[in-house]
């Protein structure tokens, strides 16, 4: 992160703050890097981690690094909040146990109109009662309206539809899917603003399929994922490789549309995937 946009990023915080303020967060940020608690592992343990190594090599070959300050922190995605309308429409898949991004987008942008999709997460999609701009619904993504097996860790846990995590998750279960054209559709939005998308080795499909009936968002935030194994096997590092080569081709197509493809770096975990965010030009 030591690059041009980084700095830019530091002179505008003391310019808008203070030094002091810049100071202070300089040091709880390395303290949160150098704290295993936080980061869920050892700190820099990715710099010897055969998958982390490949994906790092892949970024740096193949994705931007954010070139405006116009970029700003959306939790743990970074958006260019000038393309962002005061009233935008976001559709995000891949919930999890929680949405602190979509949270801080409507922070942000109280007229945001939000759904989160994920047929996985039924409990906290009961449960949550925050806001009447974002609607939980339990349906999840895919290239076809159809119900799809899901590879899941436990009964009633969470999973992928691509048995990404391999032998770690031994329970199947089939679950609703739509294209995003359909989801559409059902809410009678006619353009997307922002799409997450973050379902556990899918993404390349996915947004294939989105590309191919012309719906193109203006920002996308993706995760692609291979899998969960850091020490790849003999096998993995050779499937590594058509993995590779459908990204490549991906962001080819992205940019031939008229998309800038930037790497959207994180702090825990970091390179364990590959985490992109694409920005429509005008």
């Amino acid at each position: 992160m030591l690059n041009s946009y980084f700095l830019k990023r530091c002179v505008q915080h003391i310019s808008n703050k203070g030094f002091y303020s810049f100071l202070k967060n300089g040091i709880n940020h390395l303290l949160y890097i150098l704290n295993p608690n936080k980061i869920s592992e050892f700190p820099f343990s990715h710099f010897f981690k055969k998958k982390r190594i490949l994906n790092k090599k892949f970024i740096k070959e193949n994705l931007k690094e954010f070139d405006s300050v116009k970029f700003d922190n959306y939790f743990n995605y970074r958006l260019k909040t000038d393309l962002i309308p005061k009233n935008p429409i976001i559709y995000s898949f891949g919930i999890g146990g929680q949405i602190k991004f979509e949270l801080e987008i409507l922070r942000h942008f109280e007229e945001a109109k939000i759904y989160c999709y994920d047929p996985t997460s039924t409990e906290f999609i009961k449960n949550f009662k925050l806001s009447k701009n974002i609607k939980l619904i339990p349906y999840g993504i895919w290239v076809e309206d159809k119900k799809i097996p899901f590879f899941l860790n436990r009964p009633g846990g969470v999973g992928s539809a691509t048995d990404y995590y391999g032998k770690l998750y031994n329970t199947i279960d089939h679950f609703q899917c739509y294209t995003l054209k359909t989801l559409m559709q059902m809410n009678n939005d006619k353009k997307v603003d922002i799409l997450k998308i973050d379902i556990e080795g899918a993404a390349i499909e996915v947004i294939n399929q989105i590309l191919d009936v012309k719906i193109f968002p203006t920002q996308i935030a993706a995760e692609f994922e291979f899998t969960e194994n850091d020490n790849l096997t003999n096998e993995e590092k050779i499937e590594y490789v058509f993995f590779k080569k459908k990204l490549i081709n991906l962001i080819n197509r992205m940019k031939k549309l008229n998309y800038s493809c930037y790497n959207n770096p994180r702090i825990i975990k970091p390179y364990a995937a590959i985490e992109i965010i694409f920005t429509k030009n005008s």
